[in-house]
């Protein structure tokens, strides 16, 4: 887990702290299926002090890899992440803001993963055009029909 110190930061309005960093996530699992995720760029983060407070930025690219939706082919997809998030500038004040900040300690992982799964397209398919597979016989319908009597 990583966390940030806003407070660490002693930024004044009007100024900002840019930094990358390494991000290692634990793979996704959506609708039970399991999708492993590397992030080799890095993620860059940008907080900015501003009047009552601070904005929060997160930046990255995922290479996701797993199974096709349709065909059940391994496949891997790029997707691009990015995610704002606000922290009252005083720690404890209440606020209805970000569940990945509290008393301006930011969960940098946490956020970072949260906006992973809200940015991943679904479904994943290693090409729009996925034909999928046979419903009958399993045969893998991107390579032509199958020729069963099945539900082509």
């Amino acid at each position: 887990m990583m966390n940030l110190n806003l407070a660490d930061l002693s930024l004044r309005v009007g100024e900002r702290h840019t930094c990358t960093c390494s991000l290692e996530i634990a793979p996704v699992v959506l609708g039970g299926v399991e999708y492993s995720v590397l992030a080799p760029d890095g993620m860059q983060i940008v907080v900015e002090r501003i009047a009552g407070g601070y904005l929060v930025d997160i930046e990255f690219n995922a290479k996701v890899y797993g199974p096709c939706t349709r065909c059940l082919k391994e496949c891997s997809l790029e997707v691009p992440v990015a995610q704002q998030e606000y922290s009252p500038a005083t720690a404890g004040e209440w606020d209805e803001g970000s569940m990945f900040i509290e008393d301006l300690e930011v969960d940098v992982s946490g956020l970072a993963r949260e906006a992973l799964v809200l940015a991943m397209p679904q479904p994943l398919l290693c090409a729009e055009e996925c034909k999928g597979i046979c419903a009958v016989c399993g045969a893998d319908l991107n390579s032509g029909p199958c020729g069963c009597d099945g539900l082509e």
